[in-house]
């Protein structure tokens, strides 16, 4: 690359006098333009060659053409721009040229010349309040933003979104032209480019003035920004490894480590307007496209665009579209054709806009102040206001088989894309995080339903909840349906296949999760859920995982402490056929299912310690309940759970199995058979495998409970959920845990006893 060293130009007519001065003060040739011209002849890409000549000399000059300065720039977008239509031909060759290049671009030094134009303050002056940029600098420079953003997909994009972050105050100063109607989308590409390129997180606190920036964005490059606080506030993006808990710990207990995205939250969350602007955003009833009489999404999406082809067929303007210009937005549609504001870019844009506010709005209920966003969230009216949003969407079971007009080509009858997917996927995702463990869930009812669960609540017994009166009305959803029943009706109807199946089944489950709400099980079991998810597991061979996860993690919530809900279980397992394939299904997807076979085991130990009728019934009558009663059934879930994971592959998706077997094991531990448990996996397994093996079975196990109390006894974690889940207190998972990785090897309730070879002190 030719970059700016020396104040001392070179020799532009003498290669042998540059050489000379070179060898006595060290200066040299750094930039294509102090070439001679004789020499640059020799260039093997001369387009290139020249495109980077002309446009370094004129960022060196002040006085230069800008119009002429804009039109060379178009030049070189156009060269990076395929302009082919990619239906039906194979465009490799095309999108080669725009590779060769972008590739030639770098090598001789235009990008650098392009961050000239962006940065160089004789030409363009640094941003501040009073002193705003003219309209054509803002043009250029969104132009070379726009060239930027199409250098960072080819194979030099990591590298030149690399040099971008290791160049002073470039990132800051893009910051500041988020706040720019003509700059504030390529800018927004560029920086979450860059960004996404970096393996460490960026502190917002870093970049100079950001609450004041964020402050002053119209709605529109606020939603934008959305963008950049996707990256900046993610859960993912802390750690280098996405997966695994124990590098994850490793890494939060590290020396230096810092949790970049809490600090990004804090620094956000301390703008008081910030999040009443994301949930006006996330909620606008403004929704396009929409016409009257189209059944599907896809329908109203070609309506439109045929209606915009037919207004744009007639007196198309020779000229660039100056006025209304907007980076990102504004683009020529062939090579060499005027810059017109694309209507197809901006309604584009502005879904995925909306798309990253609901995004955004998720992740802050991810973070440690989830409680208190959640509580914010609930005063906005975020509730009802998504309940509006919701009618908006059109789902397939309201299209019917064949109803759609049209199809995407190369998809069949069944597809479910539209460009309206992501945004019904992180709206359900939103959904799930505002419930979770949530003293606000019941804003999802409107008023009506809210009065049903408080009568069914009345007879609730044990299972009482002792809040419901306190439920703001005024936060709640309005019309005769609230927003938990309007995605129960659509999940009802959703093919089986679907992938809206996982986010419809999350978002009902995490409405259900915590502390087990007796009158919420039986308002969702009056609407057919608890009938619909157990029949389609029996009726229908899921081959999804997610969606198979989903359904058992709803069914586990549904029934569990519930005796009327394995009353209705038993309907439904009418059969010993039906029955049987349940319970295959279970166990060939154990990982997927044990949340189901916890809330099992759960609900026994209940109806056993309950009144005479309820021990009775799960004694004698439920299918179910009778199954997971099993000493050897019981045994041999224990010893598949311990079998599938170790400390090595634990992830926030298998942990759940390392939960599932102290479930099991502290009730053993309650009626003092803690030891015959142990015992009999020692026993009972030896027979498949080797002394050697049993003995590295038992110490998995052990090694999988210490990992247990470092990720669950943190400071920093909040194990209250494993408690209001379970009825069982923390203090006893804790007892239990303690008493299991005991190194006393003559204590029959400890693992330690069942090994031949003393288990090795703490390895994590």
């Amino acid at each position: 690359m030719f970059r700016q060293r020396s104040r001392v130009a070179p020799n532009r007519k003498s290669v042998f006098l540059s050489h000379e001065r070179w060898q006595y003060t060290g200066n040299s040739y750094t930039r294509m333009s102090q070439l001679p011209k004789h020499v640059l002849e020799l260039v093997a890409d001369q387009e290139v060659a020249n495109t980077v000549v002309e446009l370094d000399e004129n960022s060196m000059n002040p006085q230069c053409d800008k119009e002429k300065f804009f039109q060379d720039l178009k030049i070189v977008l156009g060269r990076l721009m395929n302009f082919e239509s990619r239906r039906g031909q194979d465009d490799g060759g095309v999108d080669d040229e725009q590779n060769k290049y972008a590739i030639s671009l770098y090598k001789h030094g235009g990008v650098d010349v392009l961050v000239r134009i962006l940065m160089f303050p004789s030409l363009f002056p640094p941003f501040t309040k009073a002193r705003d940029e003219s309209d054509i600098d803002l043009r250029i420079k969104a132009m070379v933003l726009d060239i930027l953003t199409k250098i960072t997909p080819t194979t030099v994009g990591e590298e030149v979104t690399t040099y971008l972050m290791e160049q002073e105050d470039v990132l800051s100063y893009m910051f500041t032209l988020l706040a720019h109607q003509k700059t504030f989308i390529n800018a927004c590409q560029l920086i979450e480019d860059m960004l996404q390129s970096k393996k460490i997180l960026l502190d917002l606190n870093k970049i100079n003035n950001i609450q004041t920036l964020i402050q002053c964005l119209r709605d529109e490059q606020l939603a934008n920004f959305c963008r950049i606080l996707a990256v900046a506030i993610s859960d993912l993006d802390i750690y280098d490894n996405k997966s695994s808990l124990f590098a994850q710990n490793k890494q939060k207990r590290s020396k230096g480590f810092i949790n970049v995205r809490d600090i990004n939250q804090e620094l956000l969350l301390s703008i008081p307007e910030l999040l009443p602007r994301l949930v006006n955003l996330a909620v606008s009833k403004t929704y396009t496209p929409r016409y009257p009489g189209m059944q599907s999404e896809l329908d109203c999406w070609m309506e439109w665009i045929e209606n915009q082809m037919a207004e744009e067929s007639h007196d198309l303007p020779v000229d660039d579209e100056m006025d209304d210009f907007i980076g990102g937005v504004t683009a020529p549609t062939t090579a060499g054709s005027p810059m017109l504001l694309q209507q197809g870019l901006k309604i584009t844009e502005e879904l995925v806009q909306r798309v990253e506010v609901v995004y955004v709005l998720g992740l802050f209920l991810l973070g440690k102040h989830r409680k208190k966003v959640q509580r914010k969230l609930a005063e906005l009216k975020l509730a009802p206001g998504l309940s509006e949003l919701f009618d908006q969407f059109i789902w397939k079971c309201q299209v019917g088989r064949y109803s759609s007009r049209h199809r995407m080509r190369g998809h069949n009858a069944a597809c479910e894309c539209s460009p309206e997917v992501a945004l019904k996927i992180q709206f359900l995702r939103l959904v799930h995080s505002f419930c979770d463990h949530s003293d606000y869930k019941h804003l999802l009812l409107s008023k009506n339903e809210l009065n049903e669960v408080k009568r069914i609540n009345a007879k609730a017994g044990s299972l009482q909840l002792l809040n419901l009166d306190n439920v703001n009305k005024l936060l709640m959803c309005r019309g005769s349906k609230g927003l938990l029943t309007k995605i129960v009706d659509v999940m009802k109807k959703e093919p089986t296949t679907s992938t809206f199946r996982f986010w419809l089944a999350r978002a009902v489950e995490s409405y259900l999760r915590g502390n087990t709400s007796y009158c919420d099980q039986i308002f969702l079991m009056r609407r057919g859920l608890l009938q619909h998810v157990a029949s389609n597991i029996v009726d229908h061979e899921i081959r999804h995982k997610e969606i198979l996860q989903s359904s058992f993690d709803l069914l586990g919530e549904l029934v569990k402490f519930n005796i009327e809900a394995f009353k209705t279980f038993d309907s439904i397992l009418t059969t010993q056929e039906k029955c049987d394939k349940f319970i295959n299904t279970v166990n060939r997807n154990l990982v997927d299912s044990n949340m189901f076979i916890r809330s099992l085991i759960l609900s026994l130990e209940h109806f056993r310690a309950e009144d005479e009728n309820q021990k009775d019934y799960s004694k004698r009558d439920s299918k179910l309940l009778n199954y997971i009663a099993d000493f050897s059934r019981q045994l041999d879930y224990l010893y598949r759970l311990i079998s599938i994971i170790d400390v090595q592959n634990l992830t926030q998706e298998n942990v759940s199995c390392l939960n599932t077997t102290l479930v099991f094991l502290m009730f053993a531990n309650r009626k003092h058979q803690l030891g015959r448990y142990l015992q009999a996996l020692k026993d009972e397994k030896e027979g498949m495998l080797e002394v050697n093996g049993s003995v590295q079975f038992m110490t998995n196990f052990r090694d999988l409970l210490v990992f247990w109390q470092d990720h669950y006894l943190h400071k920093d974690k909040d194990c209250s959920a494993l408690e209001k889940s379970s009825r069982i207190s923390f203090d006893y998972w804790k007892q239990t845990v303690a008493t299991l990785v005991s190194g006393d090897a003559e204590n029959e309730c400890a693992i330690a006893h069942y090994c031949t070879r003393p288990p090795c002190e703490r390895t994590i």
